[in-house]
């Protein structure tokens, strides 16, 4: 028998998704499904490590249940996988990454092999490295100049700046570490603030 390395919650409200991403990630992980948002709620405990949610299903959407675990200061990562593309509503919605579908094999493992990095460091340094990736998928998807005029994504970057400063502070301290997940890395925003 092979030893997983963790738990993953899948929630989609399609079942070829479900079953397509516990056969990508059922060697290295136990894979628990949910077909919406309300299954999802009540098949979460603290035993799960990363939750991967598509972003419209019936009953409880992936925001909704997103805002639900942040609420009940769930320490999963959290991630949404969707069809749906970004604007700079995804600065809001309290995700750990985000990725658009159609999405591979290795784009769903390099994406749990980034949550169990980051699960190895504190929550202020998981934070930071968060509303980054937010920011560099935003940047991704929405023109710069729309993005100059709305208040939501200067307000991310602000927050951005102050949250890179006292990770920065931790990490001289020897508190935390200096260097941002590759998924974060190619954000002109995440590259500046370090």
């Amino acid at each position: 028998m092979v030893e997983t390395v963790g738990t993953v919650l899948v929630v989609d409200d399609e079942a070829d998704c479900r079953t397509l991403y516990r056969i990508w990630l059922r060697e290295a992980f136990d894979v628990v499904t949910a077909a919406d948002g309300v299954e999802a709620l009540d098949r979460f405990d603290e035993t799960v490590d990363v939750v991967i949610l598509d972003r419209e299903m019936s009953r409880k959407d992936g925001v909704e249940v997103a805002t639900e675990l942040a609420a009940r200061d769930a320490d999963a990562f959290v991630a949404m996988i969707s069809g749906i593309e970004p604007g700079t509503e995804l600065l809001e919605i309290p995700v750990d990454e985000y990725l658009q579908k159609p999405v591979g094999r290795e784009d769903v493992l390099g994406l749990l092999d980034r949550a169990t990095t980051l699960g190895e460091y504190g929550d202020r340094f998981r934070r930071f490295c968060s509303l980054a990736a937010r920011i560099a998928t935003v940047e991704q998807h929405v023109h710069q100049t729309e993005l100059d005029g709305d208040a939501t994504y200067r307000d991310a970057v602000a927050r951005l700046e102050r949250e890179r400063r006292t990770v920065e502070a931790a990490s001289l301290s020897g508190d935390a570490v200096d260097e941002l997940p590759p998924s974060t890395r190619d954000s002109p925003t995440a590259q500046e603030s370090l």
